[in-house]
């Protein structure tokens, strides 16, 4: 079974995947990221409104293959009490 990457980017940090993890194709690869991301973003949510995580994938020759963002943005709807 190919052997894939999953590099993070939490909009400040890089996280390079050494290890990788097998899967049966990359189909199988890609669903297993969609459902990472959310659970990334969760450990490491951030101070401030905006922010954008991210995954890539790459294979075990090192080429990009798929690419998947989660952008969080907080806002206030409430009107301040005068």
């Amino acid at each position: 079974m190919p052997r894939y990457y999953f590099d993070f980017r939490d909009g400040e940090t890089d996280a390079r995947d050494e290890i990788g993890l097998t899967f049966k194709d990359l189909k199988e690869a890609r669903s297993a990221a969609i459902k990472l991301l959310p659970d990334v973003a969760h450990e490491e949510l951030p101070n401030g409104d905006q922010h954008v995580f991210s995954v890539r994938i790459r294979d075990e020759a090192g080429h990009y293959l798929f690419f998947a963002t989660l952008t969080l943005i907080a806002q206030d709807l409430a009107q301040p009490e005068r």
